[in-house]
């Protein structure tokens, strides 16, 4: 969680600048794509670890993992469906990176609020089992 909110903060600042900004500076683009990559990893990590911690069925791929807290409830399932598609864009960053379509890396910086809001139920479920 502390690695999500660091890498959260290093993009905040940066989804409010202008798409030409973007797109004319490379460095720009490598540093929010890094930090989106990691951030997207770290949703990834924490729902693997959160359902082994219900003892929730092991999900066949990263999507279905983030679906999968919607299913034990730690997420609503509406936001759990919202976000699940971060698991596709962190694969393309990863493994598709001669390719990488610009326009939706903006697109998922313009949504970091889903990630905010990732960490926000995640937080409170562990609260919530800690005072169990």
């Amino acid at each position: 969680m502390d690695e999500l909110s660091e890498r959260l903060s290093r993009l905040e600042p940066l989804r409010n600048r202008p798409r030409n900004d973007f797109a004319q500076d490379a460095y720009l683009r490598d540093i929010v794509e890094r930090n989106l990559e990691v951030a997207a990893q770290c949703c990834i990590d924490i729902a693997s670890r959160l359902i082994a911690l219900e003892g929730g069925q092991k999900p066949a791929d990263y999507q279905e993992a983030i679906l999968r807290l919607g299913e034990l409830s730690i997420l609503s399932m509406d936001f759990a469906r919202q976000l699940a598609p971060i698991a596709g864009f962190r694969n393309i960053l990863v493994h598709e990176y001669l390719v990488v379509d610009w326009d939706k890396v903006y697109a998922n910086l313009q949504r970091l609020d889903d990630l905010k809001q990732f960490a926000i139920q995640a937080r409170a479920w562990m609260l919530k089992q800690s005072n169990s």
